[in-house]
Parts: structure tokens; C-alpha cells; sequence
């Protein structure tokens, strides 16, 4: 960063440099007069006909001020038209060239009174030519080392993304720009929707929140799961369809027209719309698990949704997205013992935990299967870890009212303000925590998530999980009058 700090501000430019570092995987230090070329950019300046050179540190710059690589050599570059990245290719004789895609993220700084724009691109270890692969994703053994990945391991994190595209992106995509990590669990969402149903980003923001709070673990250390959401296309008026039926061919209509195929591997697809199949259901999930899904809110009483509708019922569809079913691991909805967005009786109003209403979250507990008649006393119990300090967290929700007590003592699940010794309630199956069993690869007609650099010791794995339920075997989900 001190290197950056050479460079003075300009009142012309008003974006500014990408700079990086090219090191040697077997040494980690840096390496001298590497060339970073511009394979796919748009370059402005005086100095766009030729590549930068890395100094004897390995650092680079593309110099947008003219300060650092004299007047003469300015590059301001961009991404080309149509496309979302520059691409660039890092080479040096004796080592294996490495193409990286970078999606500028300038942060201004302020140094004595100068003002700086600057975009750091991934630092990138060359391997040397004969450099072992034993993953065979593209990061030679020694580099992995460097990165902190696992050199046996295409996809570190297990989230389907490998660790080659999460550090240099695929297919002129730049996924570090939305946060990616190889050592920490992500998953991308585009978010196209119509003018009338653009989702309030507090409802997203607070989807983004429950999988950051998410009780997974990382190789990095951390708890939970990186969620990004690009809200990117408006639909044109134009285009607009106000009932998507049969709703998969209406909705590829606006897909093929608005989702870049460059994506396919690594976003799901959502569109916010009005109505499908002339209903209104909330959405839909083109499978279980799947790669699209369609929040459908227009024909509510609050036409596109409230925040805590849109949160809901967002988190609801990505669920089934995800493999989460409406009673988790099977089709059984609003079970008493199943504590989770994916039920009906949670997609709206949310859970209450620890006094706290509308929380959007799937299961974190395993509840017990309840065989008929149930002690209002005692409630419910769990298994694996859950314990009854868990279930005292969580309010019950039953039948459209909110239930006293908890999921763990004094619940009055017929509602008659007496507690009971037995009451009947059904049967239900033993219940999942969702976030152990999340689906991260999608599936069904939609597409797959995973990248073309993923070895073949994950995509084996891949081929041996169920690759999403036929679309038409997945139910619309909830109307105004399942509320």
C-alpha cells in the first residue's frame, strides 16, 4: 500500500489504479519483470499499447495518474463493453502463465492532502513449469500452501466453488468482488426484478444477515456463509410479463434475455414479479434443489410485499434451492416440532427466538419425532446436541396464532389457556437442523452450481448426490390464505 501512496491525485481522472503483486509459489518472493497484459479491457491513456512490468518486489501498477510510470505511460483500463471484468494474463518465462479476472472496487484514500483510487487485484504466486497439481484445479501444490488451501481439495470450503475461481474468478467473472473466499463458504444470487416489485434492500440485507449469523463452520475459522446478492437488472417495462405462464417458460424468456450464461456455474437466478400460473402463491423453486426461483408477492395485500414478506418468503425459495424442503427433509408442512422459515407458519411473520419476532432463519435444532399426544409441561425435546436451553429460545406458532410457552415447557398448543398433561397433536417425524444439510451445488432444469476448475475428486462427489426434484414435483408455495 506504501507503493500506492507515490501516486498523486488528478482532478481529471475520477476513478483510478489497479495494482497487484506476482510472487513465486515455491519462495513467495516476488517476481522481477513479470508481464501483466490486458487480454480483454477497455484502456484509455497514453500508454495502452504495451503491459506493465513487475518491479523486484513483484508489485504492478496500472497507473492511471501518470505519477508513478511517467505521463507517457498512463493506463486508466475498464471492463470492455458487455463484459463485467478486465481480464488479464500474468506471464514470465519458466513459469506457467495464470489469466485472472478483476472487477475494479476502488477504495479512496487520503494521503497528505491527496486524494487516491485504488483497486487491489488478487496477488497471484507463479507456479514453476512441472509444478504438481494433485487437485488438478488449476493452483499449483505450492501456491495452494501460499493461499491457504487445501492442495488435495479443489473446493476448500466445500461450497462448490473452487479455489482457482474464487481467487481469480471464472469465465470473465470476478466473484472476489462480491466477496468470495476459498476459506469461507459463499453462495451468489442475481436479483432481477419488475419496476413495481424491486425489493427493499432491508429485506435483503436482512437475508444477507441470517447466513452470516448461520451456524456453519469454515477453514478459515469463522461461523457462517457469505450470501451476496446482486440486485442487478430492472426488467423493461417491455418486457414485463404480469403472470409468467406456464411460469419456467415465461420466466426462461426473461433468463435467457437478462442472466449472462458466463453466470450459469456460479449465481443462482432470481426474479421478483408479479403473479405466475394466474395465483398467488408467494414464489416458487424450479426444484428441490434447484438453480432458480421466483418471488411472486403482486397479488398480496401489500402489492410486491412487506420488508418482513420479502425477507421471508426471499430466504423461503433460496431454501429450496438449497435442497430444504417444507418440513426440511421432507415434504410436510407446518410441523409442530420443525422450527423454520421453510414452514408455512414461519415464511411471513418469521420465528420469534429469545423474544425477538421476525427473525428469518432456517432450523438450527433437531427436535424429536412426537407421536400423537404431547405434554403441554414439558413440550418438546431434542437429540443431537439440542438441548432444552435451545427449544426455551423459540416461540411456537400453530394453526396462524402464536402459541404460550416455548418449544420446551409450558406450551399450550390447543390454545384453551389451561395446561395439560396430554394433549393430541399428531405425528410428526423427527425434525432436521437445516444448516447441516444445506444443498450447495442447486440442481434440476435450471442448471448447477459449480465451476469448471473444480477437480475430480469434488465433481465425483457432485455426481453422487441427487440432482434436484422435477420441477413439476415442487409445490407453489404459500397464498395470502395460508397465512
Amino acid at each position: 500500500m506504501k507503493k500506492l501512496l507515490l501516486l498523486a491525485t488528478s482532478a481529471v481522472l475520477i476513478n483510478g489504479c489497479i495494482y497487484g503483486t506476482v510472487k513465486d509459489a515455491n519462495t513467495g518472493s516476488g517476481v522481477y519483470q513479470a508481464k501483466v497484459s490486458v487480454v480483454k479491457g477497455s484502456c484509455s491513456g497514453n500508454g495502452c499499447g504495451f503491459p506493465e512490468s513487475t518491479d523486484s518486489s513483484g508489485f504492478y501498477v496500472f497507473d492511471a495518474y501518470g505519477d508513478r510510470n511517467g505521463s507517457a505511460n498512463t493506463k486508466f483500463v475498464t471492463p470492455a463493453s458487455a463484459e463485467e471484468a478486465v481480464t488479464f494474463l500474468v506471464s514470465k518465462p519458466g513459469y506457467q502463465s495464470r489469466t485472472f479476472y478483476h472487477k475494479p472496487d476502488y477504495e479512496k484514500i487520503t494521503y497528505d492532502g491527496k486524494t487516491y483510487y485504488v483497486s487491489d487485484a488478487p496477488v497471484v504466486y507463479l507456479c514453476p513449469y512441472g509444478s504438481p497439481d494433485s487437485d488438478g484445479d488449476t493452483i499449483c501444490d505450492s501456491a495452494e500452501s501460499r493461499y491457504g488451501t487445501d492442495p488435495y481439495d479443489s473446493d476448500t470450503d466445500g461450497d462448490r466453488l473452487s479455489d482457482a475461481a474464487e481467487i481469480f474468478g471464472y469465465d470473465g467473472v470476478d466473484i472476489r468482488y462480491y466477496g468470495a473466499d476459498p476459506l469461507r463458504k459463499t453462495l451468489l444470487i442475481e436479483a432481477d426484478y419488475y419496476q413495481a416489485f424491486k425489493p427493499d434492500q432491508a429485506a435483503l440485507d436482512q437475508v444477507i444477515q441470517a447466513f452470516a449469523d448461520a451456524p456453519v463452520s469454515n477453514p478459515d475459522g469463522s461461523t457462517g456463509i457469505t450470501l451476496a446478492i446482486d440486485l442487478d437488472d430492472r426488467i423493461s417495462a417491455s418486457d414485463e410479463d404480469s403472470n409468467l405462464s406456464p411460469v419456467w417458460t415465461d420466466f426462461d424468456v426473461l433468463k435467457n434475455k437478462y442472466f449472462e450464461s458466463r453466470r450459469s456455474k456460479l449465481f443462482h437466478y432470481a426474479l421478483f414479479v408479479d403473479q405466475y400460473n394466474g395465483g398467488t402463491s408467494s414464489g416458487i423453486s424450479r426444484g428441490i434443489p434447484a438453480h432458480d426461483f421466483v418471488v411472486s408477492l403482486g397479488q398480496w395485500p401489500t402489492p410486491g410485499g412487506t420488508v418482513q414478506q420479502q425477507a421471508g418468503t426471499l430466504m423461503h425459495e433460496f431454501g429450496h434451492n438449497l435442497g430444504l424442503m417444507h418440513g426440511g427433509n421432507e415434504n410436510a408442512n407446518r410441523k409442530l416440532n420443525y422450527l423454520s422459515i421453510m414452514s408455512y407458519d414461519y415464511q411471513m411473520p418469521g420465528l420469534t427466538v429469545d423474544g425477538n419476532s421476525g427473525v428469518v432463519d432456517y432450523s438450527r435444532l433437531k427436535v424429536n419425532a412426537i407421536s400423537g399426544n404431547i405434554s403441554e409441561f414439558s413440550a418438546m425435546s431434542g437429540y443431537g446436541g439440542t438441548t432444552e436451553s435451545d427449544l426455551a429460545d423459540y416461540s411456537v406458532r400453530r394453526h396462524g396464532n402464536w402459541l404460550t410457552g416455548t418449544a420446551s415447557s409450558n406450551l399450550d398448543v390447543n390454545n384453551n389457556g389451561i395446561l395439560q398433561t396430554s394433549v393430541y397433536v399428531g405425528h410428526f417425524n423427527a425434525s432436521q437442523n437445516d444448516w447441516d444439510n444445506i444443498n450447495f451445488a442447486g440442481g434440476g432444469s435450471g442448471g448447477t452450481i459449480g465451476d469448471g476448475h473444480l477437480g475430480a475428486s469434488s465433481m465425483m462427489m457432485f455426481s453422487l448426490k441427487s440432482q434436484g426434484t422435477p420441477e413439476y414435483m415442487v409445490e407453489p408455495c404459500m397464498t395470502p390464505e395460508d397465512m
